[in-house]
């Protein structure tokens, strides 16, 4: 049962994925999200039910369009699945793992298990409040990477989710006025180094779509776990950035035997890796560098784990 209902959530996932590439590609065009059929950029053509099976359709036509043969974007079938097993995990975590979830620890687990075990129906009203969530980050995260910014029509959305669903979980688990202004206030404490970072720089340094993204996180994981987010979207960024320009210096280093070492490797030869290696995206000292994605991937890191900083030692 538990294997059927995942796979079930896998296929409803990448259904709402295939939608999110909809949002992604229109957002901000002259475009309706919500009108008109999907065509192909390249043709025009109008795609037919067999275009738009998520995933399957990209594999079945080996990512080109069945008319003029143009490439699609990977994006199409990379979001599709990643929006699916998202989907997984969250109810995984909701319904089949031992431990009660909600998505964040900033109440008690006692008091959440004796809530929610006399009114349940709560725990699917958090479930549908994620979901949509993850939906809108999933935009967020595709959008500013490949634009370098963040739609305010998404992340104010995103933020008047997670305020709905604390103060929803601040009526019915009654943590007291003290505990309820902190959680309250963990919003803008998270989000204010950014706001600073926005103000002082002129928008430099980070933008300030950053700092409404951290709204979300401060509300989602409180002020103690939201740091430790924010800490390790640093980090994640670090580490993705140098790890992506020694790849790229890697290859143009060594792709010719007339380098430096005057060595040759034939593995970097290879011409499905070049062609990689030259779509890898190239940071320089004063490279615009969307940072929204990483501060998503940390924030998700903590909503499953829910490990504070340095957790490991």
């Amino acid at each position: 049962m538990t294997i059927t209902t995942l796979i079930i959530t896998f296929i409803f996932g990448s259904i709402i994925g295939s939608f999110l590439n909809v949002v992604i590609y229109r957002l901000n065009t002259n475009l309706s999200i919500s009108k008109g059929h999907s065509k192909c950029f390249s043709c025009g053509r109008a795609l037919g039910p067999k275009d738009l099976v998520p995933i399957l359709s990209y594999l079945l036509f080996r990512g080109r369009c069945r008319t003029c043969k143009s490439k699609i974007s990977v994006q199409y079938p990379l979001v599709e699945i990643f929006t699916g097993l998202m989907f997984v995990f969250v109810t995984y975590f909701y319904f089949f793992d031992n431990d009660i979830f909600i998505g964040n620890n900033i109440f008690n687990k006692g008091v959440i298990f004796s809530v929610l075990t006399q009114m349940s129906f709560f725990k699917y009203i958090f479930f549908v409040f994620d979901l949509s969530l993850l939906s809108l980050l999933i935009c967020i995260f595709v959008y500013d990477f490949r634009h370098k910014i963040i739609p305010d029509s998404l992340v104010y959305t995103g933020v008047i989710l997670m305020f709905v669903k604390i103060v929803i979980s601040l009526i019915i688990f009654k943590i007291g006025w003290f505990g309820t202004i902190a959680v309250l206030l963990a919003g803008p404490i998270v989000a204010l180094p950014f706001a600073l970072f926005w103000l002082v720089s002129g928008g430099r340094w980070m933008g300030l779509g950053d700092a409404k993204l951290a709204l979300i996180v401060g509300w989602g994981l409180g002020i103690s776990y939201g740091y430790t987010a924010l800490m390790y979207s640093f980090w994640i960024g670090a580490i993705s950035i140098i790890g992506l320009t020694l790849i790229r210096e890697m290859f143009d280093a060594f792709s010719t035997p007339n380098n430096a070492l005057g060595i040759k490797i034939r593995f970097l030869h290879n011409k499905k890796l070049q062609y990689f290696a030259r779509r890898l995206p190239s940071f320089k000292l004063r490279s615009e560098i969307p940072f929204g994605p990483f501060i998503i991937v940390a924030f998700y890191m903590i909503y499953f784990l829910g490990k504070n900083l340095l957790w490991w030692l």
